[in-house]
């Protein structure tokens, strides 16, 4: 039996947990999590039941004629390389709705607020299955304004405005700059169908192709936040709900990586991309180093994680830029391993805020005396971020680093981006010792924390073991996604 007509679904079945949550005025928090949850867990159970016609088919194209008159089709394609996104991106907004129901979001809205966690999650499937330039573009814009006003809604302080604002206009800028690829792209073409388009780019004169590539790496490096184009994220992690927080960093984070590799990557010939190689390097390796002093620096919890964001967006940035097999699988697996331990932080940090009622680190210290499990999870998180083995981003980066040096590009780099990734153990080691170890404080540390907060945090604790354990279901995965990146091929 084939399942292949369900592949709109993963869209669909998330507008209708939408449209139930807006006409449901009076639903409790509660009951607008359980319509949230069980949305979102149709859309990740769809692509796993798909799994038998992927490996069969390579990739399921579900199409259907929207607006003939401009060549426009609601399109949407699940292949290997759109799956590892859309789980990834799925599976942190479950936890993170999970999560909600131990966060003071409060009961009023509560049907608003999970309706727009809904929203922000198509808006990433979306942008991840589209196969065509026009439904990609709705979907990507969609996972902003949802973010905007969740940031704007039930972000902390009066600050949130200003933060909203700027968050969006910066963030904006860059989506313009793919906006104009894309309809570039569609005027010379005359049509919107992303199949076509790569099978039809490589014919733009070179310096049409150089000039795309540019504008689509620039601006989608806008949404990975490397450095220059990072200073939406801190503001915007720090301000936003711990949710939200945690799918921008987990999940949104990555729709960039995702973008520079289904356009530029796929549909120009390795000879455009080489122009950029070594300037992709080279902004990974100031992004690695900038983001990991800047959490050395920080005294606000929160942003020490942000912060460690800008950091390992740059080793991916890095490994995309080596345009090797190595490079580019291991800058994939470390968007995945980058989701789990950054949700993972975030949580931990979420629960020791509720605890301490405090965010300065230099006035949190002891909790691992009085929460042991806590401690554990944060030192498996802490762990993780470092790279240390058998934890998931231990492989990641060794693909990245084997790739910087198979590439010829420059061993230099390779070698300071490799030395430089001891910052993030410094960064990580001071993160965890300063707030579980020494003197119990503040004093007024509440008893335990909401078990709603705990068990997510558990669950993807043992997820990452997991994953690092057996990261080779991850790595055919993500083999065979990149398998026919060079040379336009899908």
């Amino acid at each position: 039996m084939s399942f292949d007509i369900l592949l709109p679904g993963i869209t669909l079945i998330p507008i209708l947990g939408v449209v139930i949550l807006l006409l449901w005025q009076r639903a409790t928090k509660n009951q607008a999590a359980v319509i949230g949850i069980l949305s979102e867990g149709f859309a990740l159970f769809i692509p796993i039941l798909l799994l038998p016609s992927i490996r069969n088919k390579g990739e399921i194209i579900f199409s259907l004629r929207w607006i003939p008159n401009m060549s426009i089709s609601f399109s949407l394609a699940l292949n290997w390389l759109s799956l590892v996104f859309l789980l990834t991106e799925v599976l942190v907004t479950l936890a993170a709705m999970i999560y909600s129901l131990g966060e003071e979001t409060g009961e009023k809205n509560s049907n608003y607020y999970y309706a727009l966690l809904l929203l922000f999650s198509l808006g990433m499937s979306g942008t991840t299955l589209a196969n065509d330039v026009f439904l990609f573009y709705v979907f990507w814009e969609l996972m902003l304004i949802a973010s905007v006003l969740l940031i704007l809604l039930w972000g902390h302080g009066e600050i949130r405005f200003k933060v909203a604002l700027k968050y969006f206009i910066i963030t904006h800028l860059g989506s313009l700059m793919v906006l104009v690829c894309l309809v570039t792209l569609y005027i010379n073409f005359g049509t919107a169908n992303l199949t076509e388009l790569t099978q039809q780019a490589s014919s733009l004169a070179q310096n049409v192709q150089v000039f795309l590539t540019l504008f689509f790496i620039i601006g989608f490096s806008v949404k990975m936040a490397i450095f220059p184009l990072h200073i939406w994220l801190p503001d915007a992690h720090t301000v936003a709900p711990m949710p939200v927080t945690i799918i921008l960093a987990a999940a949104m984070l990555s729709m960039g990586t995702y973008g520079i590799l289904r356009f530029p990557f796929t549909l120009f010939p390795v000879e455009t991309l080489q122009n950029f190689a070594i300037w992709m390097m080279i902004a990974g390796l100031i992004s690695e180093v900038y983001g990991a002093l800047m959490a050395l620096a920080e005294k606000d919890v929160k942003r020490i994680i942000a912060y460690s964001s800008v950091s390992q967006m740059g080793y991916i940035l890095f490994g995309l830029g080596t345009l090797t097999a190595s490079g580019m699988q291991g800058s994939v697996m470390h968007v995945v391993y980058h989701a789990i331990v950054k949700a993972l932080l975030f949580m931990v940090v979420g629960i020791v805020i509720s605890l301490a009622r405090e965010r300065d680190i230099e006035k949190i210290s002891g909790l691992g005396k009085k929460f042991p499990a806590l401690c554990v999870c944060a030192a498996i998180g802490v762990l993780g971020i470092s790279g240390m083995p058998p934890l998931g981003i231990f492989n990641s980066e060794w693909m990245i680093f084997a790739g910087g040096f198979e590439s010829n590009i420059s061993t230099a780099l390779t070698v300071i981006t490799l030395i430089g990734s001891i910052l993030t153990v410094i960064y990580a080691l001071r993160f965890f010792g300063s707030i579980f170890f020494g003197e119990t404080k503040p004093e007024g540390l509440a008893i335990k924390s909401p078990r709603a907060l705990i068990i997510p945090t558990i669950a993807v604790t043992a997820f990452l073991v997991i994953e690092g354990l057996m990261p080779g279901p991850l790595m055919a995965w993500t083999i065979k996604g990149l398998a026919g990146i060079f040379g336009g091929v899908n």
